[in-house]
């Protein structure tokens, strides 16, 4: 089987935390379940604080892991912020598919997905890491972008994962169930609330999302790092999925 762990990171913000208090959680986290792949949202590179992206300070820390860090959007800082790949096995061929970013909406963020073809002992997987928009009129948008580029570039061993800001119920996601793309977490726990954003200290809604196709989820959990006092991980929890060929 294929373990993958999917965490949007929250770049630097500091409501739970500060960054060095927060990647030892997360590095604790990959240590303590040791998956194969890890999809990574939020991921900034801050040459003020870091000359390399938070995703290569984890590499470097953890044993074994590389990692490949992609920006979604550049600002006049020379700051970027974008998604993510660590790997144990060879880092995989990845492709970058810029969204659409509509104007004068609230949420300005440049939003990209990535293709990550990853070599395992079962042949190819296709690994996409997305991170969608938080305004409903970019998730349609976002959701429609993302179903064409699967379309066109998914093997026939795919996963989909990431912090899509959309709960189970969003319009927007029946394409993709269309599509016959299936939402781990309703298949294995259907009934159970799953959350993974926390607003406050205990999770909430159920935003981020494991979808497969040509592979099933034989096991999938969230994942929560809290520490001490109000310091935890990020303000979503992970994801950890153990994959088999169908």
């Amino acid at each position: 089987m294929t373990s993958i762990l999917t965490l949007n990171i929250m770049g630097y913000a500091d409501k739970h935390g500060a960054w060095d208090e927060r990647r030892k959680l997360i590095e604790r986290v990959i240590n303590d379940t040791q998956p194969d792949i890890i999809a990574l949202q939020a991921v900034a590179l801050d040459p003020q604080r870091h000359p390399d992206d938070q995703a290569a300070q984890l590499a470097a820390s953890l044993n074994g892991y590389q990692a490949v860090f992609v920006a979604a959007q550049t600002h006049a800082d020379g700051r970027q912020d974008g998604p993510a790949f660590l790997t144990r096995g060879p880092l995989p061929e990845v492709q970058r598919f810029e969204l659409g970013l509509t104007p004068e909406l609230e949420d300005t963020n440049r939003r990209v997905m990535l293709r990550g073809r990853f070599k395992t002992p079962q042949g190819p997987l296709d690994v996409f890491n997305a991170h969608f928009s938080w305004v409903p009129a970019q998730q349609e948008d976002n959701v429609r972008e993302a179903l064409s580029v699967l379309e066109g570039t998914a093997g026939p061993a795919s996963v989909l994962v990431g912090d899509f800001n959309m709960q189970p119920d969003s319009p927007y996601l029946g394409g993709l169930r269309e599509a016959e793309w299936i939402d781990a977490w309703a298949l294995l726990h259907a009934g159970e609330d799953g959350f993974t954003f926390v607003e406050d200290r205990v999770p909430s809604i159920r935003i981020d999302y494991v979808w497969t196709r040509g592979v099933r989820a034989r096991e999938l959990a969230v994942v929560l790092a809290e520490g001490e006092g109000k310091v935890r991980a990020s303000d979503h929890a992970g994801l950890l999925a153990r994959l088999e060929r169908v």
